[in-house]
């Protein structure tokens, strides 16, 4: 690859990560600051994560969040512990473990919901849709591209 297109790939990129840190991380921690106490820095997207997508395997929320099985695995022990979400076995192949919110999980989502809108409407205010379109459309490529590289990456590894 081009010296010059990999320096503004990770220039790029670097600056993606440091816009989406400052504008989305630090503007939705402030504003759960205080009001959830007692989850760690991040429980409260993987209970998003849970809430959108109901049952789902440890693995799965790996995928999305990044964390190791041995992160994972004392996370979710952890959501277990406060009442916020419970484990049980998939009926269709009793291999498989599957995770869900409590109510008491629920009523996390929701607040985190509410919380997540809030900050949604205070930013989407300064673009338009076709910004937010060709924006969703990005990230779309992105996670394309990146997942065939890590599927291309890991089938190397095997």
């Amino acid at each position: 690859m081009d010296e010059a297109i990999l320096s503004k790939i990770i220039l790029l990129s670097v600056e993606r990560d440091a816009l989406a840190n400052l504008i989305f991380e630090q503007t939705f921690q402030k504003k759960t600051a205080g009001k959830f106490r007692e989850l760690s820095k991040n429980q409260p997207i993987v209970i998003k994560i849970m809430g959108i997508e109901g049952e789902i395997m440890p693995s799965t929320l790996g995928k999305y969040t990044g964390m190791d099985k041995s992160s994972l695995t004392r996370m979710v022990d952890d959501l277990e512990k406060k009442g916020i979400v419970f484990r049980k076995t998939d009926t269709n192949d009793r291999r498989k473990v599957l995770v869900s919110l409590t109510e008491k999980g629920l009523d996390y989502y929701n607040d985190l919901s509410q919380i997540t809108t809030e900050i949604s409407e205070e930013l989407l205010q300064f673009v338009d849709d076709e910004d937010i379109e060709s924006y969703m459309e990005s990230l779309e490529t992105m996670v394309r591209i990146l997942g065939k590289i890590e599927a291309s990456r890991a089938a190397g590894l095997r």
